[in-house]
């Protein structure tokens, strides 16, 4: 059945996401560098501990941050140390960061969410980060190339690396904001109906 009254709520909904979602993009390319480089250095820290590898430097240049780790490579030659530089530009895990923030927004606005729901899902959008960094650091810390007396050795990531990181880039980052917005309207209705049980009781 037509409903004008149900598909000018929607146009509503649809305008104010395009009202919010202009400056919250503008606010994060000025800030994302801030943000991207803890993230990033976060996750090279966790990925050199798991491969016993050592983070040599991590710091920001132009668009991502630059990583460089050393790792003891075992050989039938002896045990040579290989050292790898790896650039993970900022768009490459956060360019979902404005339309998610845009949607918790105007979410908030339609549904009054709490402080300690936005809070959760603002953490699952740092964890989905995190994993995404760490997952690429393993991968790319597991292909090395080395010369050693005038011959080229070469490595190939582990099976549950290579799924891990198919994972994190090909579905995690792309559908994150969808599943942060699930998330978040689960946790409201959980509150909202703790709150009807509560009332109910003293009533």
């Amino acid at each position: 059945m037509y409903r004008p009254g149900k598909i000018a709520s929607i146009l509503r909904t649809l305008l104010v996401f395009c009202i919010v979602y202009l400056p919250v993009l503008a606010g994060w390319i000025a800030f994302k560098q801030y943000y991207a480089l803890p993230i990033v250095c976060t996750g090279a820290e966790a990925a050199a501990l798991s491969l016993d590898a050592r983070v040599d430097s991590c710091h920001y240049e132009k668009s991502g941050v630059n990583a460089t780790f050393t790792r003891q490579i075992v050989t039938s030659l002896g045990i040579y140390p290989a050292h790898t530089g790896i650039m993970l530009r900022d768009n490459e895990y956060t360019f979902n960061v404005p339309i998610t923030l845009a949607m918790l927004i105007v979410t908030s606005l339609l549904l009054r969410i709490s402080f300690r729901a936005w809070s959760k899902a603002l953490a699952a959008l740092i964890m989905g980060h995190l994993l995404y960094v760490y997952s690429c650091f393993l991968y790319h810390l597991q292909i090395f190339r080395i010369n050693i007396e005038g011959r080229e050795l070469a490595s190939e990531p582990s099976l549950p690396v290579q799924l891990f990181w198919d994972f994190c880039r090909s579905m995690l980052i792309r559908f994150e904001p969808f599943l942060i917005l699930a998330v978040l309207i689960l946790i409201h209705m959980a509150g909202a109906e703790r709150k009807r049980q509560s009332q109910d009781y003293q009533a």
